[in-house]
């Protein structure tokens, strides 16, 4: 149920920029914050959706959790602490990756990749002795 709880909150969060990793660990602290208020609920004697409610209750407001991280620029991804960097030099990398995106998705294709190359090969082949022939009928008439 908390997994639940807490799926908003790290949409939001990826989405404003804070870095998968902290993400990550945020929410798992949250959902044991959230795991051991619920057992406290319980064991006061409230019922289980008693208990949901009271941990819910404790944890506070997901904006205010999200404010919080989104004030910390150390938690950011850098695209999003030096957006000007950013805009700079993704596009020239992303120039210079794009002649290895073959390579990238031959890898994961290469029977295609091997049945494209020698097809090619083969019609290399036979259209180079098709003009071999051609000038040797030429150099002989």
């Amino acid at each position: 149920m908390p997994e639940q709880t807490f799926e908003e909150l790290r949409r939001y969060l990826l989405k404003s920029g804070i870095t998968p990793r902290h993400v990550k660990r945020t929410i798992a602290e949250l959902n044991d914050h959230f795991d051991d208020l619920q057992l406290e609920g319980k064991s006061e004697g409230l019922s289980t959706l008693d208990a949901h409610a009271f941990a819910e209750s404790r944890i506070g407001e997901h904006k205010l959790i999200a404010q919080n991280m989104l004030a910390k620029t150390e938690l950011k991804t850098w695209i999003y602490r030096y957006p000007r960097v950013a805009r700079l030099y993704l596009p020239v990398a992303y120039l210079l990756l794009l002649p290895a995106a073959p390579v990238f998705a031959g890898a994961e294709h290469a029977s295609a990749v091997a049945r494209w190359g020698t097809s090619l090969m083969v019609s290399a082949a036979v259209t180079a002795a098709m003009l071999l022939l051609m000038q040797i009928a030429i150099t002989l008439t």
